[in-house]
């Protein structure tokens, strides 16, 4: 039997990749997104109901981010141009609005219009006496929930940015579901005049019932309250970040944020509970990350960068990431999505066989690890009597254990955070822009299994680049390929981000390291032999 489908409205098919909050919640659909080709009437649509046509104090010229059912209602998280702002000049606001579930329009002229319609602006900004804002929304998390000092919250992580013509900075806040549900609350906003300021609405002009709730019967509303909340939609107060400031700010004119996700209260062998970010950019890379004063309390902020990874090249914006755990992978992996390609990287490097002592195993800093005193190893999350400090040693606030005996730790800069680095090399070729097969960091699903193997085969390549290049030769006859100028710079790369580990490459190419300009010979892995050139680049 063939069910016919029921029509769809262009308000359900946005038109483009910009409208791309939606969210099905039971039986109904809700999107936010444009209700013409042109692209000039946004609206929050559930059938039958929408926001108010071409109407700037509803909704002006909004670029939606996400949407997500919680409790009562449908939030709308976005970016739009502020109305408030528009008499000292022109300015985008961060937003977040409400919708009820089971708001059914009102009645007579406001028929198949909503009556909860709120919105409110998310502050994201670096305090003072004048403010440092992050006024644009870029993607936001699910709902998280965790415990934050001594108390239990509900958050959402957004990535926010500032204006494409403004100084070049990037910001993660947090915002607690009660802390929006107390904005809605609050005062309404007003302007009352055409060239008037925007200020709070008092407490006795606001009608009852309250404009915005939830209610049995929204077509039994009265006049009075419909009228109002038609014009007064806008919340006064902003919706604060829960830890009162950026959990990560990052000022980079090589860089934006573009994408989060979140694994939310990992704990560690001490019981305290971290939630572990990982930043997507738009110029191909991962950043990981933790507020190492989280677990104690939500008036200080330690932004901890564990990792910074270049995952695709660098012309390659992150435009998705997910966190995946599956039974057969006990470890999980965090899905990197661009318009291109797919990877799937591990959560965490714990086993790297760079990390050789205690030292080195607590100044990574990362919730997933800690030091075995009994195996003398670095393990991860899940290992066994994980959840018994006696057998552990880990400090995310200060990287430092009493307990760990002293060694050589690696330096920490902006790309090599607790000795493991950016640097690790991701074999994609400049000249065609495409990711190779072996990629250290992860795997490229459905292709490569097995990073290590790989990753030797990449560097005994990379080295007889060089070897040849140095010579003057054209061809190198141990891999068997023609050598090009623009492939051996690539690799000279390669040698050099590999070198700044000099343990590391000790370990891999079975040799000391070489104090001369030259690189010397390496005995090479046979396996090598037989990649190509799209192979190792």
């Amino acid at each position: 039997m063939i069910f016919p489908l029921p029509p769809l409205s262009l308000a359900t098919l946005p038109g483009d990749g910009a409208d791309n909050a939606r969210r099905v919640q039971d039986t109904d659909l809700y999107t936010g997104t444009v209700a013409d080709f042109s692209g000039m009437d946004p609206i929050i649509y559930r059938e039958p109901l929408q926001t108010e046509q071409y109407d700037s104090m509803s909704l002006n010229a909004p670029n939606f981010v996400s949407s997500m059912p919680l409790g009562d209602f449908v939030y709308f998280f976005f970016r739009e141009t502020a109305v408030e702002y528009i008499n000292c000049g022109k300015a985008v606001y961060s937003r977040v609005a409400r919708v009820c579930k089971y708001d059914r329009g009102g009645p007579h002229r406001f028929r198949n219009r909503w009556t909860s319609f709120l919105k409110s602006r998310l502050n994201c900004s670096v305090q003072g006496d004048f403010p440092f804002y992050f006024n644009e929304i870029q993607s936001t998390t699910e709902l998280i929930e965790g415990m934050y000092g001594s108390a239990s919250a509900q958050l959402v992580y957004g990535v926010f940015t500032t204006p494409p013509n403004s100084i070049s900075g990037s910001a993660v806040c947090a915002f607690s579901l009660q802390d929006i549900a107390d904005t809605f609350e609050g005062n309404f906003k007003e302007q009352t005049q055409l060239n008037s300021n925007w200020l709070p609405v008092q407490s006795v002009k606001v009608p009852d019932p309250r404009p915005g709730q939830c209610v049995n019967d929204s077509r039994t509303l009265p006049d009075l309250t419909l009228n109002f909340i038609k014009t007064h939609s806008l919340m006064d107060e902003s919706v604060p970040s829960f830890f009162r400031q950026p959990i990560v700010i990052r000022t980079s004119f090589h860089y934006r944020f573009t994408q989060i996700a979140v694994d939310p209260q990992i704990k560690t062998p001490g019981g305290k509970p971290y939630d572990v970010l990982f930043i997507g950019t738009d110029n191909g890379k991962v950043i990981k990350a933790v507020n190492a004063d989280s677990a104690d309390t939500i008036q200080r902020v330690t932004p901890v960068v564990i990792e910074e990874i270049q995952v695709f090249p660098p012309h390659m914006a992150v435009r998705n990431l997910k966190v995946v755990r599956d039974s057969n992978l006990p470890d999980g992996r965090l899905v990197v999505v661009t318009d291109n390609e797919v990877q799937a990287l591990r959560l965490h490097r714990c086993y790297s066989d760079k990390i050789l002592s205690c030292s080195e195993c607590v100044a990574l800093q990362d919730p997933y690890c800690a030091w075995d005193k009994q195996s003398q190893k670095c393990r991860a999350v899940g290992a066994a009597r994980w959840s018994d400090e006696k057998y552990f040693y880990q400090s995310i606030a200060t990287g430092v254990h009493t307990n760990c005996p002293a060694s050589k730790l690696l330096g920490k800069d902006a790309s090599s955070v607790g000795g493991l680095s950016s640097s690790y090399p991701k074999s994609f070729n400049q000249d065609t822009g495409h990711t190779g097969k072996d990629i250290p960091d992860g795997e490229v699903i459905n292709i490569m299994q097995d990073e290590e193997k790989h990753s030797d085969c990449l560097l005994d390549f990379a080295v007889r680049c060089c070897e040849c290049c140095a010579a003057g030769c054209q061809a190198d006859s141990a891999v068997g390929m023609a050598l090009d100028e623009p492939r051996c710079l690539q690799a000279m790369q390669l040698i050099y981000e590999r070198a700044l580990h000099s343990d590391w490459l000790t370990s891999q190419a079975g040799r000391e390291p070489s104090t001369e300009n030259s690189i010397g010979p390496i005995k090479g892995n046979q396996q090598c032999a037989l990649l190509s050139t799209e192979q190792a680049f």
